[in-house]
């Protein structure tokens, strides 16, 4: 009995060896690559190595955006017992100034990796310096920090949770901010615990390249701060502004209100995060006189001299009626420009055909996108000839009938200035890798010429005038002479034109003589004001100065001299003292309503009363009898050599002297 026993115990273990050694042939041999794999995965292990996006800097280096390295804090609640549950606890109790209970509570409700501190500094971690628990790690956790808040917010755009690129810099150059990510290979052993890293087969993350911006910061600031003073001093809705240099295309400053903070912007609904320079675009009103203008110059159509027929402020046309705010009764080519007359560009527009003015609008930039390295830019509208009615080119010389983003009127502007040439606008100057190398460098890109020199140089002598003797004195600076041009629009409300709201708009440049900032200003639907020479004007002033006291290569400070009242002279009389003018019987909604002056029929044999009269009126009424004359001075009449009411005939010569306001201290690059 007893050797059935052990007979039986015997043949059952040799049963068990013969089933192991099958089973371990079968681990060994038959599945040996199956085995070894997991035995692989088990010790050797490999993390993805999150890699910092890119810095964006402005054009002087300022940082504007940048990655920090945060951390996240976890637990693996596989490898706790109850014990190191508590001691975590205690520890992260301490550290952060929370209940104990609260991260117990953490670690009971969740499964396996658990968060339990999110996106806290590299700092704090200090604190953890001798504290070892298996299960206790720390994950890379970046964060997109905008150390100015909102500044340039529409301009950089933000992140997403993935680190993603979203509206701005941001988007458009993700692919460079974007770096490639690392990886890591470590080896544990049967616990779960880190032996060793293995160095050779791991690769370290590429930070993504740096972006250099042509945004000057100073600018920038400037313009955002200003901007919102206006807007909020003059009731606004929204504001729009940009700042550009004229010669290079570069965006010097781009700002749109109200703005967002691309660290919290979550928080901020998608009006705030519409960046209106680019998308938004509206019927500009006056601002695009100086373009239609610059037209008929190009083409010969019309003379700075010559006189036209501006109906006292009303006038009859086809089937609607024309007016002006400022009522004169005639005006010079130039005055026209000057007091913003609708009634003249409506006349004048009528030299050009259809074809013609649809192509120089065209040239200019409207109905296209500027190509701005920025998303989200509108083509605005631009009606085709076939679509023109009898009164489209009346309209759309004094800005309506079509629309235009902030933008597209910077970048014709630019051109109207630096000789008729329209260039690209960009905003990105040039991308280096983190060795230096240059990855992308934008140079200026001429698109097409527009118009020439000779026609640019005319309408910034145009254009002075504007601020020296018609609607934009409120932009004047006393220290620096500059030009620009005003604009007032309806807005277009549900359908129809609102005689209560809009859009008020000034785009000026500096110095004169070789401009070197375009700066737009557009404020919508303000409550007070309403015009753009009493809104928009006044903060272009307020940001140029500043941009002039704080960046002296603009205009230098050693370069001060006199405004010269013989150059300002010529600018409002380009006259031959010996021809006659022709008023002519053609044809504005203007800006700021003035009171009108009186309509006069003049005798051509007898001399007219000058005394007090602007010299801008003086010279209309001299143009219009056809006398020889010579001005000295600027500024109302004072004297005239031939009495009023002497008689006159067509050899007479007439010397008016003017009150001349000297003014010093004046600086001009």
């Amino acid at each position: 009995m007893n050797n059935s026993r052990v007979l039986l115990v015997l043949s059952l273990v040799f049963v068990c060896f013969i089933l192991l050694g099958l089973k371990l042939f079968t681990i060994q041999i038959t599945n040996h690559n199956f085995y070894a794999e997991i035995a692989e995965r088990q010790q050797n292990k490999s993390f993805k190595l999150k890699a910092e996006r890119g810095v964006v800097k402005d054009r002087n280096g300022e940082v504007l955006a940048y990655t920090k390295n945060d951390i996240s804090l976890f637990v693996d609640k596989r490898m706790l017992n109850d014990s190191e549950k508590d001691s975590v606890a205690n520890v992260m109790s301490r550290v952060f100034k929370k209940s104990k209970k609260h991260y117990l509570n953490l670690i009971a409700s969740g499964k396996n990796n658990i968060c339990l501190e999110k996106k806290i500094s590299k700092e704090s971690m200090f604190q953890f310096e001798n504290f070892y628990v298996d299960g206790f790690f720390v994950q890379e956790d970046f964060s997109r920090i905008y150390p100015y808040g909102s500044l340039c917010s529409h301009l950089l755009g933000y992140v997403d949770g993935g680190n993603g690129g979203v509206y701005g810099v941001e988007k458009q150059y993700d692919e460079y901010l974007t770096g490639k990510e690392g990886i890591k290979f470590i080896e544990n052993d049967v616990l779960g615990r880190t032996v060793s890293v293995k160095t050779d087969n791991s690769k370290k993350p590429i930070p993504g390249n740096v972006v250099q911006l042509t945004i000057n910061k100073t600018y920038q600031t400037i313009l955002e701060q200003e901007l919102l003073k206006g807007m909020q001093e003059f009731k606004g809705d929204s504001a729009s502004g940009i700042i550009m240099n004229p010669k290079t295309g570069e965006v010097l400053a781009l700002s749109s209100l109200p703005d967002f903070d691309p660290s919290n912007h979550g928080k901020f609904d998608l009006k705030f995060k519409r960046n209106r320079a680019l998308t938004d675009p509206y019927e500009p009103g006056s601002i695009i006189k100086p373009v239609v203008m610059s037209m008929l110059l190009e083409k010969k159509l019309a003379r700075e001299d010559e006189v036209i027929n501006t109906e006292n402020g009303t006038y009859n046309f086809k089937t609607t009626k024309i007016r002006d705010t400022h009522s004169f009764d005639h005006l010079t080519v130039r005055g026209v420009l000057e007091q913003s007359s609708n009634i003249g560009m409506a006349k004048l527009s009528q030299r050009l055909d259809e074809n013609t003015f649809y192509k120089y609008m065209r040239d200019f930039g409207f109905g296209n996108t500027t190509s701005i390295d920025l998303p989200g830019e509108s083509n605005g509208f631009l009606k085709k000839p076939k679509q023109f009615s009898q009164l489209s080119k009346p309209f759309m010389s004094f800005g309506y009938e079509f629309s235009a983003t902030p933008i597209q009127m910077a970048v014709a502007y630019s051109a109207l200035v630096n000789g008729g040439h329209i260039m690209r606008p960009y905003v990105v100057k040039e991308i280096r890798d983190q060795l230096g190398n240059i990855v992308i460098k934008n140079e200026p890109k001429k698109i097409r010429d527009v118009i020439n020199k000779s026609t640019s140089d005319k309408m910034i002598d145009f254009m002075i005038g504007v601020i020296e003797e018609g609607t934009a004195t409120k932009a004047k600076l006393s220290n620096v002479l500059i030009g620009g041009k005003t604009g007032t629009s309806q807005m277009l409300i549900k359908g129809s034109y609102s005689k209560n709201q809009y859009n008020a708009s000034f785009v000026g440049f500096f110095p004169a003589e070789d401009p070197q900032i375009v700066c737009l200003i557009t404020v919508s639907s303000p409550e007070i004001g309403r015009y753009g020479g009493q809104v928009s004007a006044p903060i272009f002033k307020a940001i140029a100065e500043k941009i002039i006291d704080a960046d002296l290569s603009v205009v230098p400070a050693e370069q001060k001299i006199e405004r010269r009242k013989e150059y300002l002279d010529d600018l409002l009389r380009k006259s031959d003292a010996g021809s006659q003018k022709n008023v002519l019987k053609f044809s504005n909604i203007g800006q700021e309503q003035t009171k009108s002056r009186e309509t006069k029929v003049l005798a051509k044999d007898r001399m007219p009363e000058l005394l007090n009269l602007a010299l801008r009126d003086a010279t209309v009424v001299l143009n219009e009898i056809g006398i020889k004359y010579k001005i000295i001075g600027t500024g109302k009449v004072l004297s005239q050599s031939i009495p009023a009411n002497q008689k006159i005939d067509q050899g007479s010569f007439c010397l008016i002297r003017c009150e001349t306001k000297r003014m010093t201290d004046l600086r001009l690059n």
